[in-house]
This record gives C-alpha cells, structure tokens and sequence, in this order.
C-alpha cells in the first residue's frame, strides 16, 4: 500500500513540475515601443534672441523592449524661424538607448517680444512623440530704453548746469 501513495505521488509530483514548467505557463512579455522626448539636464531654453543661433540639447530614449528604426526629427516653429537638429534621422535606436540631439533655434529678425510656441516632434515606426516649450523672444534695446536715458542725461546734465550757475555767485 506504501509503495502505491510513493508512486501516485511521483507521478503528481511529476506532472505538477511539467504543468508549471511548461513554456505555455511561462509569462512572455509582450513587445511594446515607446519613445520619449526630453530636455538633456540643464538646457531648457526659455529666452531667445532674434536672429542668432540659440542651442537647446534634447534626448530620445527608447523605453520600450523593441528597437524603433527610422526616427524622423521635425519642429513645428512660428514663421520665419529657422530649427535645426543635429543629428536629423535616427537610423535605429535600441531599447533603454540614448540619443542626444543638438537643437539650433534662431529666430527671426522680426520676431516679435512674446511668447512663442515651438513643438519638437519625433516620428518612427508607427510611433509619434510631441513635446512643446514656450519661449521669449527677447529683443535688443527697446526704443523707450534709449528714450529713458536720454531723458536722464539731460535732467542730470541740467543739474549740473544749474549746479555750476549757482556755485559763481
């Protein structure tokens, strides 16, 4: 009687192995591409300057377990603005990989003191990522500036006139 409960048990013990071991059992990940845009640390931009090259550095990572190939960089800008990416395509980028890209955003010469929208746009594989910052276009010396000093070299200089009239008597 023992050796019929030794054996039922190896031969539950058995099966009990393969139907946990077995591959259907086995939980597979399933495949997934995600891409992400971010700042590199420290480079957010949130003034610029008209008609000079303004650098922004960006990351793209791949935080999914399947490569992503062809990897289109675009910039949705105000017009007139010129936004260069360095490099512009990404030919293949493994999972947990790192891309860094160099951004140039210059302005137009006319642009105007606002706020302005610029949207960063990663495309690859069926996947699109969007990122969008605002920025301030900061302009030279405005006009009021030069009027305002002007203004106060003359009131300074009647001081001084007035000042000197009054010390000879």
């Amino acid at each position: 009687m023992r050796s019929k409960h030794r054996i039922v048990w190896f031969l539950l013990t058995i099966v009990l192995a393969m139907a946990f071991l077995s591959p259907s059992y086995a939980v597979a990940q399933q495949e997934r591409k995600d891409l992400v845009i971010r700042f590199s640390s420290g480079s957010y931009l949130d003034r610029v300057e008209p008609d000079k090259d303004n650098p922004l550095y960006l990351e793209i990572e791949n935080l999914g377990n399947r490569a992503i190939t062809n990897i289109r960089l675009l910039a949705d800008a105000p017009e007139g603005w010129l936004v260069e990416f360095d490099p512009v395509t990404i030919d293949n980028l493994a999972p947990g990989s790192v891309v860094p890209i160099d951004v140039n955003v210059k302005p137009s010469r006319t642009a105007t003191k606002r706020d302005n929208r610029l949207t960063f746009i990663a495309e690859g594989d069926g996947i699109r990522r969007v990122m969008t910052i605002w920025v301030w276009v900061e302009n030279g010396p405005s006009v009021w500036l030069w009027v305002g000093l002007a203004i106060a070299v003359a009131v300074i200089a009647g001081f001084v006139f007035i000042f000197l009239r009054i010390g000879r008597q």
